[in-house]
């Protein structure tokens, strides 16, 4: 397993989005992303679309104010 990170602050829908989506791709099985995001309906989409697409969610927390990392898995 192998932990990257993605920083997608100062980005607006979709392009957090997009970006975790083309990053997620590159990864194999069992790598975790951590995605760093200051725009609140990411931290909604985000972990969603990774549910619908069978990925783990690992963790989403808050960090400072406005920013969340979110922690996913590829199944």
């Amino acid at each position: 397993m192998t932990k990257y990170s993605l920083d997608v602050t100062g980005e607006i829908c979709p392009y957090p989005l997009m970006l975790t989506k083309q990053k997620m791709g590159t990864l194999t099985t069992g790598d975790q992303l951590v995605v760093m995001v200051d725009y609140a309906k990411s931290v909604e989409d985000i972990p969603r679309w990774a549910k619908e697409e069978g990925h783990s969610v690992v963790a989403i927390s808050e960090v400072g104010g406005t920013q969340w990392e979110i922690v996913l898995e590829k199944v």
